[in-house]
């Protein structure tokens, strides 16, 4: 389940650079590259983290996702339940394990991805009801 919860967040994250399609949601293409950021700024607070617990405790100190989830969720959270499939359970596993940093970093880029590519789609719609009128 936790793996295809990050899929569908990063799926969610690209997909909110769609919102300045709508024309009454013009203001997502100011908002966007502030969530970006604050993500990035996440990352390296992450990495941080990180490299502190080496510093001071001689081990890596940020956490994994399988702890942020228990952290978040509590113990025996329904994203850490187990799917039929012996690869889609192997696969989350490596997942769960991961730091929490590189999630953030790919939430990133996908917002970022996303606002770069849906601002391409707007231009080109709006070029062409220009050329139409």
């Amino acid at each position: 389940m936790s793996l295809l919860f990050a899929l569908c967040l990063i799926a969610l994250a690209w997909g909110l650079g769609a919102l300045q399609l709508w024309p009454h949601a013009r203001w997502a293409g100011a908002v966007l590259p502030w969530l970006g950021g604050a993500l990035a700024v996440a990352f390296f607070a992450c990495l941080g983290l990180g490299l502190w617990g080496l510093v001071e405790a001689g081990r890596w100190g940020s956490p994994s996702v399988a702890q942020a989830v228990h952290g978040l969720l509590g113990e025996g959270s329904w994203l850490m339940r187990r799917s039929g499939w012996g690869a889609l359970n192997r696969a989350a596993n490596v997942y769960l394990n991961l730091d929490v940093a590189w999630t953030l970093l790919v939430l990133c880029f996908a917002v970022l991805h996303g606002l770069v590519h849906w601002a391409g789609v707007a231009e080109r719609r709006r070029q062409a009801q220009v050329r139409r009128r």
